[in-house]
């Protein structure tokens, strides 16, 4: 890795004030923790809330000091040291491919946002640079046929310059990271660079330019990530992670990059590849063993920021990038459906971390990823603990005069100041960086919202409510993963639907009877405790009205309305946002999911699929009986408009088949003459 332009001391500094402080503070807190244990704990009890104790805080110090160096960097307007910067007009000697890949998502929505970071590339003036690709992993047939449909209505809007190609995979092989792979064995050769996007993925042209721009002029880098900002999502749970995405979120990415400097992480999308880095170096391992810890990587991402370094590459996280956006999940279910892949692909990253070769800070970036999701059941486990001897207390009281004579009592010792203590100071280095990036928003954004104070405010106590429920959804996800459980890989909800009382009950009615469970007990065996762990148990009990209330659009528009969770970009939208609407507008009015009918009504559209079908690859092999009978509902339609209720495979069997789709649209001219 090649950081010329900045001191390897100064980077080690870096380091080391941030890991430094971070243990630091860890054994000072942990100090007095082993002070304010009673002193009659047995030993292994003591053992257990100790190491609890170091995992858990040592977790919110590490948050805590890192985003303290992000908020000094960004009050002084510090640019990312290292890393060499180039004026806005430098023009582009490379070629660049712009990649998205989608799995059974709406074509209508990709193709919107596409057409509009297409045409805002168009209008930095270097759009010749630029191709854009849409790897479709589909497997869902009307959407299949859709895209292809959505892919011809594009190539009239689409700027002269910038050329728009489809292609999709028969079989989705090791999903997006196979997706990539499979690109970069095909095209990859003749692209410099590659912009890696999701399907809600938005970059504003100035933004693709300015990465291409400095991958050209930083010829030892190979990934630089550009921080998306949430938009979009009207419901109040989407609102909410929006908000903290703009107050808070600067920090959080100032912060890692203040330590991170050339070894960053790489987030699966709204990022820039050197292609010729990524073949070299990325070529992912299938995981021995039975899935979920075997197989396929899912988190692949950080895997393959990982061997970018290794091959000697730097990676970078850049603040400064601004025009990057995606959207959030709509409810907290939504989340939670999205959060359970990805604790999966994290608990794989275990096996990686022991990988020969690579550098300690990509290590770094495993075990933080894996203690995401390990923290919530160690937090449990020290709540749980930790209310164990309180009603060991309870049932089994201490003996103060022990059997031996004595002429004084055994008292137990139990500094409740010093609890109180701690729990203050974990308190404040929880919330304070929440008011650190709130100071950096009023003093960067001109149209920061006057509600950003009430809002933040409102936020802190919506996540204490919400905290303890993800703590439990996470911790199921990973006693699941441990019992062998795989989540598999389903398509993420982007629709605003509020959650229904059916959904919510299901999900978590276990969440509320642990709730009211708890509470009744600390109430009546360790009411002392009752009051400390009412902000836990009260987001538990009231878990179903919370995740129904928050997933309401009516309920966000009314905090929208009434100036809570603003973000500028709602104040004043961004044209490349704007476009994007407008492009889905004009494109809903062609859509269509009529699928394989579809194919044999367009004469045009028919040309398409068939001469792609090659490109797919092979067709799956299907049973006669299925494209028999696939073959009597389409001759049923033909000869009597009976429309087909066609079963998923005998659609594809018929989309896999020339021959009938071909015979099919010749009988339907026939029968309209």
């Amino acid at each position: 890795m090649s950081h010329e332009l900045i001191n390897p001391k100064r980077i080690f500094m870096r380091r080391l004030k941030v890991f430094g402080l971070t243990g630091l503070s860890t054994l000072l807190a942990t100090l007095k923790w082993v002070s304010v244990i009673p002193t009659d704990s047995e030993l292994v009890t003591k053992f257990l809330m100790v190491l609890l104790f170091v995992l858990t805080f040592g977790w919110i110090a590490l948050f805590f000091w890192s985003s303290l160096f992000g908020f000094f960097e960004l009050m002084r307007k510090a640019k990312v040291p290292g890393i060499r910067w180039v004026p806005a007009d430098t023009p582009l000697t490379s070629k660049t491919a712009v990649l998205m890949p989608v799995y059974n998502e709406q074509p209508t929505f990709v193709m919107a946002n596409l057409l509009a970071m297409a045409q805002d590339l168009a209008k930095t003036g270097q759009g010749k640079a630029f191709d854009i690709f849409i790897l479709s992993d589909t497997t869902n047939p009307k959407f299949w046929v859709a895209e292809e449909k959505m892919w011809l209505e594009a190539q009239k809007l689409l700027p002269p310059e910038i050329k728009l190609y489809y292609r999709r995979r028969a079989k989705n092989v090791a999903r997006k990271s196979g997706n990539i792979e499979d690109f970069c064995n095909r095209w990859g050769a003749e692209y410099d660079y590659m912009i890696v996007l999701d399907a809600d993925s938005l970059l504003a042209g100035k933004t693709m330019v300015k990465m291409v721009q400095l991958m050209q002029a930083n010829e030892h880098t190979g990934i630089i990530q550009a921080p998306p900002q949430c938009i979009n999502k009207k419901s109040w749970f989407a609102r909410m992670q929006q908000f903290a995405g703009k107050v808070y979120g600067p920090i959080v990415s100032a912060g890692l990059a203040y330590w991170q400097v050339g070894d960053s992480n790489y987030w699966g999308h709204n990022a820039i590849i050197r292609v010729k880095a990524f073949m070299q170096c990325c070529g992912l391992p299938v995981l021995k063993g039975r899935k979920p810890f075997g197989g396929h990587i899912l988190s692949h991402d950080f895997v393959e920021a990982a061997l970018i370094s290794r091959g000697g590459w730097s990676a970078w996280l850049l603040p400064e990038l601004k025009g990057s956006y995606e959207e959030c999940p709509p409810t907290m279910i939504d989340f939670a459906i999205r959060d359970r892949r990805w604790c999966q692909g994290n608990m794989q990253h275990m096996k990686v971390l022991v990988s020969k070769g690579l550098h300690p800070v990509s290590r770094i970036h495993f075990i933080i990823g894996i203690m995401s999701y390990l923290s919530s059941p160690l937090w449990l486990s020290f709540l749980l603990v930790g209310l164990a001897i309180a009603l060991g207390r309870e049932f089994f009281p201490p003996v103060y005069f022990s059997e031996t004579r004595s002429l004084f009592p055994d008292w137990p010792i139990f500094d409740k100041v010093g609890t109180i203590s701690l729990f203050i100071i974990s308190m404040v280095m929880l919330v304070l960086p929440k008011f650190m990036g709130l100071i950096v928003y009023y003093r960067q954004e001109k149209r920061a919202s006057k509600g950003a104070l009430k809002s933040t405010l409102l936020e802190i106590v919506c996540s204490a409510l919400t905290a303890p429920i993800m703590m439990m959804f996470q911790s199921k996800f990973v006693w699941d993963i441990f019992a062998g459980k795989d989540s598999g890989w389903n398509t993420q909800n982007r629709d605003d639907a509020a959650t229904s009382f059916k959904t919510a009950f299901s999900r978590h009615i276990w969440h509320t009877i642990l709730g009211v469970v708890t509470t009744l007990v600390v109430w009546f065996y360790a009411h002392e405790l009752f009051w400390w762990m009412l902000p836990i148990t009260l987001g538990l009990m009231l878990s179903i009205p919370i995740s129904m209330l928050t997933s309401q659009e009516s309920v966000g528009k009314w905090f929208l309305r009434h100036g809570w969770f603003v973000i500028p970009e709602e104040v004043r939208e961004p044209k490349l946002v704007a476009d994007a609407r407008r492009f889905l507008i004009k494109l809903s009015s062609q859509t269509s999911e009529a699928g394989v009918l579809d194919v044999v009504k367009d004469k045009k559209l028919q040309a398409t699929h068939l001469l792609m079908l090659p490109i797919n690859g092979p067709a799956p092999e299907v049973a006669a009986k299925v494209l028999e009978n696939a073959q009597i509902k389409l001759d049923s339609f033909i000869n009597h408009g009976v429309v087909p209720d066609f079963e998923k495979d005998e659609e594809i069997a018929l989309l896999y088949t020339p021959k009938i789709l071909q015979e099919a649209q010749l009988a339907l001219e026939l029968n309209a003459l």
